[in-house]
């Protein structure tokens, strides 16, 4: 199959671009969560490609830009099938070639008039080559039309009245001509000074107009497409319905899950898309048709589940109506360079003192609180493999390098992925050594979740790394195309590394001969496949679920026998829903077989053992040597089962009389 050649690549690329390459009957079933980078997100979509010739995607997640990659990938899947060109995974694999033409990166980048200076500011300062001083003429300049323009003048004047001055004075003495070099110097120095609060003032009521961002995704300045006017079509044409709006509910019926972070600045914490939404946040239709197309906006007018508040706020659709392009905006809000996504709620806490009043709700990047989500979708004993596809710097012991293949890296044993990957800064450099610090400070406040999670066995085996350098992904807007083409290879080289090690049992060749080629260079056979997964979770859970059963089981005193006991009216709240699901709870804790009811003597419910006697079970025979706890041996560093905040299903309704509580 491929190598690192050329010819290689294209004729791997036409395989990918063609629809017959998709329509394997004997599919696997996997699920997929990518990491949020910007333009990095450049790297995924052949890297989705390469999945979907080995697997069918039922479970889809991601963050930022890599919610983009998400939306892309579930929009494809239901468009596997489809007729319409650039539908499937066959036009996913059309993207990349589009990206790296004429500029077409940084033109999904179009802002409205309110941030065009800025925006304009910004791409030359990200520009390739951009040198300090191409830098500060593009700051003064930007200083000198903004319309706080007096203020690099009037602090260059003093330095340019004192040229005058001395030159006035005595042009004969060298001394005044120092001196005028000198005065000079500090016109300069004023001038780009009064520059850059010129820039900082004009900005900061710009982006404040423009919702905090220079970006908005939509009505760009020169009446072309931006950002969430392009997605939003590319998102139908993938699922094979141009002009049709895909909804959560669309995906749903195509037996495809999607989900995405974002974070509500305003509460202070993540929320998981569509579902924790909920039904109580509503939009304004003007603000909303900054950030997306009309035909967005007017989807959710016309599936609005209510109507209109008192000022014009309209409810937003419930999720089966979502459009996906809408969650995906709203994970994907770069601060200051992305526009925050403002919702309206009522803040509860307030109505004891105030009448109910809506307020502003903002949402902004997804990876504030969480850029690389991998725990999406794990279960403790996983059915199909949750693949995670994460980017990184490069290694100082492994430079970038011509073969892609070398640029992506997994593990090949269990071992493998288990060091810390440490953040580096320089040593020495005063000021620059003290900003370092503070934004490694920054990161590992943003990231530090993410990073403890991939080194868990179960989680660290089913990541491939993506490595970059400074010039590649990230807040490069403006990447060659001979860049964003060796990233779209490096992506396809991580897609390709995780369906060869996940189709291939240990001890088996893979089936790419490059790949087999580097892994008979290793020194260690490779472990890690399906098969290795499944035994990796099963040894670890076993082992959680042991130590859990034994915890609960010390701690069911008298006090929670009693609470159990007691009758179902004598809680004060989330009562018990009937006899029947107190019986089970009985039986579960305690082992009994539960009360009887008053006509039948039958038990309600019966179990032949409960935690209690699991746990007795467990101690006796780790106590006589038979056996040894399950923790012994067991995958490292060792998890742990916590109680934390999560999205569940909405529970089965009861009809009247079923016995629940006055709290649900």
């Amino acid at each position: 199959m491929a190598t690192s050649g050329t010819q290689d690549q294209t004729a791997r690329m036409t395989e990918l671009s063609s629809r017959e390459t998709y329509l394997d009957p004997g599919l696997r079933e996997c699920d997929i969560v990518m990491k949020g980078g910007i333009t990095s997100g450049v790297l995924y979509p052949l890297a989705v490609c390469e999945l979907a010739t080995r697997y069918r995607m039922r479970n889809v997640g991601g963050t930022s830009a890599g919610a983009i990659a998400a939306a892309a990938a579930a929009a494809a899947e239901v468009g596997r099938t489809s007729d319409q060109p650039g539908s499937g995974f066959d036009g996913l694999a059309q993207l990349p070639r589009w990206l790296g033409g004429d500029e077409h990166l940084l033109g999904l980048f179009r802002p409205p008039g309110t941030t065009r200076r800025l925006h304009s500011l910004l791409v030359r300062m990200v520009a390739p080559g951009a040198t300090l001083l191409r830098k500060v003429v593009a700051v003064v300049g930007s200083g000198l039309v903004s319309s706080c323009w007096w203020l690099p003048v009037l602090t260059a004047l003093p330095g340019l009245f004192l040229v005058v001055a001395l030159l006035v004075g005595g042009v004969e003495s060298p001394l005044a001509w120092v001196g005028a070099v000198v005065a000079l110097l500090l016109a300069a120095l004023g001038l780009g000074l009064g520059a850059v609060a010129a820039v900082l003032l004009t900005a900061g009521q710009a982006l404040e107009k423009n919702h905090y961002g220079i970006v908005a995704g939509s009505q760009a300045y020169d009446g072309g497409a931006s950002l969430s006017d392009w997605l939003t079509d590319q998102i139908d044409e993938l699922a094979g319905t141009p002009g049709e709006l895909l909804t959560f509910g669309d995906l749903r019926k195509a037996e495809v899950n999607l989900e995405m972070m974002t974070t509500n600045i305003t509460e202070c914490r993540p929320y998981r898309l569509p579902h924790d939404l909920g039904s109580r946040f509503y939009f304004n239709e003007d603000e909303f048709r900054l950030h997306f197309p009309q035909r967005v906006v007017d989807h959710l007018v016309t599936h609005a589940p209510g109507p209109r508040t008192a000022t014009g706020l309209v409810p937003l659709p419930p999720a089966e109506q979502l459009p996906v392009v809408v969650a995906t905006r709203m994970s994907l809000s770069f601060p200051l360079l992305l526009s925050a996504v403002p919702m309206y709620s009522v803040d509860r806490s307030k109505l004891e003192c105030r009448e109910e009043t809506y307020e502003r709700s903002w949402f902004s990047d997804g990876g504030i609180a969480s850029n690389f989500p991998i725990s999406f979708f794990d279960t403790l004993l996983p059915s199909r493999p949750t693949f995670g596809i994460n980017l990184r710097p490069l290694h100082e012991c492994h430079p970038i390098s011509d073969d892609e293949r070398r640029n992506v890296w997994m593990p090949r044993t269990n071992v493998g992925g288990i060091l810390e990957w440490w953040a580096q800064w320089p040593d020495g450099k005063g000021l620059r050594s003290v900003g370092s610090f503070l934004w490694t400070i920054m990161r590992t406040m943003q990231n530090w979740v993410d990073n403890t999670q991939t080194r868990v066995p179960g989680y660290r085996d089913r990541i491939v790394h993506i490595s970059h350098t400074d010039e590649e992904g990230g807040m490069n807007l403006a990447m060659p195309s001979e860049t964003l083409a060796r990233l779209s290879e490096r992506g396809r080289c991580a897609g390709e590394r995780l369906w060869a090690y996940y189709t291939t049992p240990p001890g088996e060749p893979l089936p790419v001969e490059e790949l087999e080629r580097l892994d008979q260079a290793e020194s260690t056979p490779r472990a890690v496949s399906w098969e290795n997964h499944r035994w990796i979770r099963l040894r670890t859970s076993l082992a959680l679920v042991a130590d859990a059963i034994e915890s609960v089981s010390n701690a069911v005193d008298d006090h929670y026998t009693n609470d159990l006991m007691a009758r179902i009216d004598a809680a004060v709240g989330y009562r018990f829903a009937n006899k029947d699901q107190q019986a089970l709870a009985q039986a579960l804790v305690l082992g009994a077989s539960g009360p009887t009811s008053p006509t039948d003597p039958t038990p309600l419910v019966q179990l032949s053992a409960g935690l209690r006697q699991l746990a007795d079970e467990i101690s006796n025979v780790e106590s006589r040597g038979a056996r040894v706890p399950l923790g012994v041996g067991a995958p490292a560093p060792a998890p742990m089962l916590r109680i934390a905040p999560g999205f569940r299903q909405a529970p089965v309704r009861l009809a009247p009389g079923d016995g629940a509580g006055p709290e649900g």
